[in-house]
């Protein structure tokens, strides 16, 4: 379970040996809710790829109780493994869905070619990856003439400083 004994910013015992302090009684419910489903048929939800607003409302808890039921009980892994499993879902319904546009459409074979461009870049992107490496410009021009700058400020500070000589 989450915290234990612990204070508050105000001193006052947020939690005390597992008895939930007056808060937002809605979250206490809806963490209650969630305890008492089967998680897997949670879990099964996030791997078909639904939102957490779809989650939510179709459970009737709230993203805040999700949230802290997700934190109390050590789910982010399970969660993320879900949510790469929806993913890979995700990325064989792309091929699926260019393979399935009209034979009629001249843009067909555009659209095949970028769907499996992309994902290949995404599978295995040391192969198939375009290296977005940083782009560097250097302007000679603008480095001399932020040299040139620094040279008469240079010199204007060491002529401020030393007593002109005159030749008048």
């Amino acid at each position: 379970m989450g915290r234990v004994g612990t204070q508050g910013a105000c001193g006052n015992k947020k939690r005390l040996e597992g008895h939930l302090m007056p808060g937002n009684p809605k979250v206490h419910r809806d963490v209650a809710l969630l305890n008492e489903l089967d998680e897997e048929m949670i879990f099964l939800m996030f791997e078909e790829g639904k939102s957490i607003s779809d989650i939510c409302i179709g459970m009737g808890v709230s993203k805040r109780a999700l949230d802290r039921w997700i934190d109390e009980n050590d789910h982010g892994a399970k969660i993320t493994r879900a949510r790469t499993l929806a993913a890979d879902k995700f990325a064989c319904e792309l091929v699926t869905i260019a393979d399935s546009v009209d034979d009629a459409n001249q843009g067909k074979p555009g659209y095949q070619i970028k769907t499996r461009q992309w994902l290949a870049e995404r599978w295995d992107r040391k192969t198939y990856g375009t290296d977005k490496a940083q782009s560097v410009n250097i302007s000679i021009q603008g480095l001399r003439m932020e040299a040139l700058r620094h040279v008469e400020v240079v010199e204007q500070l060491s002529t401020d400083q030393m007593p002109k000589l005159s030749t008048e």
